[in-house]
């Protein structure tokens, strides 16, 4: 009980208090431009009544007043915990192992757990690896991806989910995979040929009726002889690709600057031309953003010149600031750095036409911190900003001003680097799986 008692104290009361009138949790809605008029859905859901309504049909039916410590802890509490923490209480009893390893618990937990807990990232041609934003509570067994059958290149994540892809360039292999539980699945061969520069997003929303964690992967796919870009959709339901009927053939998203995301039901990729390519998975619609003009610091990575003789030239001037497509608050949003003399700004923007919205000035203990190159990572948990500096990689807490290291490499970390925000949730992907959850709790990740 006295662990029961110290979980207790990290929550707030409210948790446990019983209200007449629940709350309603309303998604942000997605607000894109579409080529042609969509209408908009509004959806909403009493999420802590829906849960506590599936609690009548599970393994601890009891009357509120019968209720304990221990069963409030468990039934309130647990769930909003991160994988590796949930882990650790097995050891508590027989009655909390039996709880805590059940499929009922890990899809409550992956329903109610959303916070980003770390950073998966990749150098190229080299095995991944995790950076966690605390060590203690958050973690996977095996930051390498190990347990999957072959080398992979990281590619996209969603509320638990990993996407990779076989590091052969010519093989289009997909997996899906949850690196806390080390479930993981190989996607069917794809009807179109998935060439280096086609960009993948994941969607993956748990929902608390939907026990079998469903998710959908789509790929824009490039042609190198047509200016044209076709989306062929992978469905966990039907375990298949379909080739959708819609063809973007706006010049200003031909070429994607790499994968993308999914926020709201919307995937979403970056393009060579300052544009957003947006694609509505429900309505398989695609429509275009556009993206803030690039200040002379900030653009496309730089190439190294080479004269007649082969040997390389230094740059006049190399792009030293590289902004980042990403989420705020749940809205879509493009954080890119300005400098100005000696001050350092984050500058947001958002809104349809992607107008500036509000700068953020960096404390001056973080403009020193961050002297040189610095790349806004795709990234942001509401008040927490992932920077990338040098060697180091910085939380940089927008409230505060305070500026943390959580993780460094052994030299300073090219710019072409894969990040990866990750959620540390148990979600079950329906598969293949390798271990036990006590790896988990057992291993503690390591930078």
């Amino acid at each position: 009980m006295d662990i029961a008692e110290d979980m207790i104290s990290d929550f707030e009361e409210d948790i446990f208090e019983e209200s007449e009138h629940e709350e309603k949790f309303e998604p942000p809605l997605t607000r894109i431009k579409w080529d042609r008029a969509m209408d908009q859905e509004h959806a909403g859901e009493d999420m802590d009544q829906d849960i506590d309504d599936i609690f009548m049909f599970s393994n601890f039916p009891k009357h509120k007043s019968d209720n304990t410590l221990e069963d409030l802890v468990k039934e309130k509490v647990l769930r909003h915990l991160p994988a590796k923490t949930i882990c650790r209480f097995r050891s508590v009893c027989k009655e909390w192992n039996h709880w805590l390893t059940s499929p009922f618990l890990a899809h409550l937990q992956s329903y109610s757990f959303r916070e980003i807990s770390g950073l998966f990232f990749q150098i190229p041609y080299v095995i991944p690896g995790f950076i966690s934003l605390n060590h203690s509570s958050y973690g996977v067994p095996r930051p390498t991806l190990g347990f999957l059958p072959e080398e992979v290149t990281l590619s996209a994540t969603c509320n638990g989910l990993l996407c990779c892809k076989s590091r052969f360039a010519y093989d289009s292999k997909y997996y899906i995979c949850n690196p806390a539980n080390k479930e993981w699945i190989m996607l069917p061969k794809p009807t179109l040929y998935h060439g280096p520069n086609s960009a993948v997003a994941l969607s993956f929303e748990p929902s608390v009726f939907n026990f079998s964690a469903h998710f959908d992967l789509v790929c824009a796919v490039p042609f190198s002889d047509t200016p044209v870009i076709y989306f062929e959709i992978y469905s966990s339901r039907s375990n298949s690709w379909r080739v959708s009927q819609t063809e973007c053939w706006d010049p200003d998203a031909l070429v994607l600057n790499g994968d993308g995301f999914f926020l709201n039901g919307v995937a979403f990729w970056e393009t060579s031309r300052c544009s957003v390519l947006a694609f509505h998975l429900k309505d398989e619609q695609y429509g275009t953003l556009p993206l803030p003009e690039r200040h002379e610091s900030e653009g496309a990575l730089a190439l190294d010149v080479q004269d007649e003789q082969n040997e390389t030239l230094p740059l006049p001037q190399r792009n030293r600031l590289k902004g980042a497509l990403t989420s705020m608050h749940g809205e879509l949003c493009y954080i890119r750095p300005r400098k100005e003399e000696d001050k350092l700004t984050m500058e947001i923007y958002g809104d349809l036409k992607m107008k500036l919205k509000s700068k953020i000035p960096l404390s001056p203990e973080a403009c020193f911190e961050v002297d040189g190159e610095l790349r806004v990572l795709a990234c942001v948990n509401d008040e927490l900003l992932m920077l990338l500096a040098g060697q180091n990689v910085f939380a940089y807490h927008l409230k505060e001003g305070k500026l943390e290291i959580i993780g460094n490499f052994f030299t300073n970390a090219p710019l072409d680097v894969t990040f990866l925000p990750y959620v540390n949730s148990l979600a079950p992907v329906i598969g293949r799986s390798e271990g036990s959850d006590e790896d988990i709790a057992a291993e503690q990740p390591q930078y």
